[in-house]
Order: C-alpha cells, then sequence, then structure tokens
C-alpha cells in the first residue's frame, strides 16, 4: 500500500514529505534492528515536520508505533495514526486490560485516526477513540491498462501470508471437490508463512501434485501469477481492506472472498465477486466451481470488478484524501 502512495505522486504532490520504513526484515531480531536504525533518525529528523503520519499494526507494529506516536506527541507534532490490522479488534480484545488502556491512550494523542472502512470506523469508535478523530480513507491500487484474460485459464490463485487468519487450509480443503471437477486446474499460493504445514496438508488431502506454492512474491512474479488465474480467492478470517483483493479486481480477476472488514465495501456479492462466511469451505467450493465452468461468468463478474476499482478504489482517490487531511490539520501544507 505505501509502495502505492510512493510509486504513485504522493512524495511530489506534498509540499516537504519524507518516508521511513521502520519494519523492514522477516524476523524480530531483523525488525528490532530496523526499528532501531529508525527510531534514531526519526528523533534527529521530526524537529523538521509539521504532521507525522504512522502507519500501524497490531502486536509489534503497535509496540514500535506507539514509541513513535508519544516521541511526537511530545514534540508537538500534528499526529495521523493510521491502521491497517484486520486483526485489530482480535488484538485488543484478547490483550487485556493494561493492553487495551495503552491502546487508548496512544491512540488519544492522535489528531486523527484513519481506518479502511465503515466497519472499521464503528468499532474504533465504539471501542478505541473519540468518534470526531475517526477517518475512512480505503486502500487504493493502481488500474492496470489491459485487463487480464481470466476467461482462457484456469487457476485459482492465493496471495497473502499463509497463517490461521488469511486461511489457505480452508481453501485446500475446497479445492479437493473442485480439481476432481476441473482436471486442468491449479491451487496457485504466493506468500511467505506456513509453507510447509500446507504442503502437508494438500499432500494428506491427496492434491498436493496439483499445487504450488511459489513463497513470497513481488514484481514481475506476482503479475505471472495474476496473468495465468481464472479466479482469485482469499478467505481470510479478518481483514482491513485487503490489497490483494484490490488488485485482482483492478486485474479483472473474478474473486471469491469472506465477507470480513472491508471486504463488502467493495464485493457486491453475484455482482462483482461473491463473497462466502469464514471457514464456509463448501460454499468456497461452489463460487469457485461455479466460475470455472462458466467463462462468461468469469468474464462478467471480473469485468464489474475491475470497474468498482476504477471508479472507487484507485490510489489517486487515496492520495487526494491524504492530501485533504494533511492540509486540514495544518494550514501551512501546501500540495503541489
Amino acid at each position: 500500500m505505501v509502495k502505492g502512495y510512493l510509486e504513485s505522486g504522493l512524495p511530489q504532490a506534498c509540499d516537504g514529505f519524507e518516508y521511513l520504513g521502520t519494519g523492514v526484515g522477516s524476523s524480530k531480531l531483523g525488525k528490532s534492528v530496523a526499528f532501531a536504525r529508525a527510531l534514531a533518525r526519526y528523533r534527529r529528523i521530526m524537529p523538521e515536520y509539521d504532521i507525522v503520519h504512522l502507519h500501524i499494526s497490531a502486536r509489534g507494529s503497535y509496540k514500535r508505533k506507539s514509541i513513535m506516536a508519544r516521541m511526537a506527541y511530545r514534540a508537538g507534532k500534528r499526529i495521523i495514526l493510521h491502521d491497517h490490522d484486520g486483526e485489530f479488534a482480535k488484538a485488543f480484545e484478547e490483550g487485556g486490560d493494561d493492553y487495551r488502556r495503552d491502546v487508548r491512550e496512544t491512540f488519544g494523542v492522535a489528531d486523527r485516526v484513519v481506518v479502511l472502512s465503515e466497519e472499521w470506523r464503528d468499532y474504533f469508535a465504539e471501542n478505541v477513540c473519540d468518534p470526531n478523530k475517526i477517518t475512512v480513507v480505503h486502500n487504493g491500487v493502481a488500474v492496470p491498462a489491459k485487463p487480464c484474460s481470466p476467461c482462457s485459464h484456469q487457476d485459482v490463485l492465493f496471495l497473502g501470508r499463509l497463517d490461521a487468519n488469511k486461511s489457505p487450509d480452508v481453501l485446500l480443503r475446497a479445492s479437493r471437490e473442485v480439481l476432481n471437477r476441473f482436471p486442468e486446474t491449479k491451487i496457485v499460493f504466493g506468500g511467505d508463512g506456513e509453507i510447509k504445514k500446507n504442503k502437508a496438508l494438500a499432500e494428506e488431502l491427496g492434491i498436493v501434485d496439483r499445487c504450488e506454492f511459489h513463497g513470497w512474491v513481488t514484481g514481475y512474479e506476482r503479475e505471472a501469477l495474476f496473468k495465468r488465474a481464472a479466479v482469485y480467492c482469499l478467505p481470510s478470517k479478518n481483514e482491513g481492506l485487503p490489497m490483494s483483493v484490490l488488485e485482482a479486481m483492478a486485474h479483472g480477476i473474478p474473486t471469491v472472498a469472506t465477507a470480513v472488514g472491508g471486504v463488502p465495501q467493495v464485493i457486491e456479492d453475484g455482482i462483482s465477486g461473491f463473497l462466502i462466511d469464514v471457514d464456509d469451505t463448501e460454499s468456497l467450493a461452489q463460487k469457485i466451481s461455479s466460475l470455472l465452468g462458466d467463462s462468461m461468468l468469469r468474464k462478467s463478474v471480473g469485468m464489474a470488478s475491475r470497474d468498482v476499482v476504477a471508479r472507487s478504489f484507485g490510489v489517486d482517490r487515496s492520495i487526494e484524501q491524504l492530501l485533504v487531511l494533511y492540509c486540514a490539520l495544518d494550514d501551512r501544507c501546501r500540495t503541489a
């Protein structure tokens, strides 16, 4: 998401802008070292800026960004906390009284709190912070000049971390029936996480030879997976507003996803995609099979989904909202 902002012109549109990454690295040690370096630079450059916009999640990200938010507050800066975590509610509710108190205090120092959907706005308003400081900014993506061709393919694509929340196991269990019906289909996974565990499940289900596990993919490799997909699937238990769903839809690929977080804001069930309940393997298998068995349905749903993203979830729109927010916080803010 941040990469999309940077590549689509946010730095050039806002006068006096710097991006500082803090979560680089895959291991806890790597992230700790990267954060220590970023924090030292943050301390040096913060006096030069009027607004501090922190992208925040739960758990480790929350700990890092809460330190930065409180530093900015003590320095008299205007603060935006921008939440991206689809599991924020789970972490908040399971974290205990001290954790919840700390979260409320951190969000209390923010001038504005940005969330990804109307559903998350309501949750934050009820549980976390003053409703008057909450702004919804949907994630946005760049829409490719040309759509992909899901009509001429048969593969089912999943992109994201292979963990309990994203539920690749639900897709694997649903796929046994799908693969019996469609012998040309493969189930393609792009993402890190519990790869060995999910390969073992695929072997247990007798479908491992029809599954591909590519690990984390970016750039051309990611685009290549979109181009060979007939259906995109994300059966998550919790979400904010998943970038991968927006990207698949922008490519014109029909999508099946759980009705969690902001997903229902993007997918109109049966029109611009299909919605299922969490852990509903039977419904997931039915929706995927319906799409694989009807190329014209894939085309119509894919084009409708692409139109939705182009109309309402383009990255340019998200950037415009952020610029308005920046200037509302500081009348010295000038946009290009």
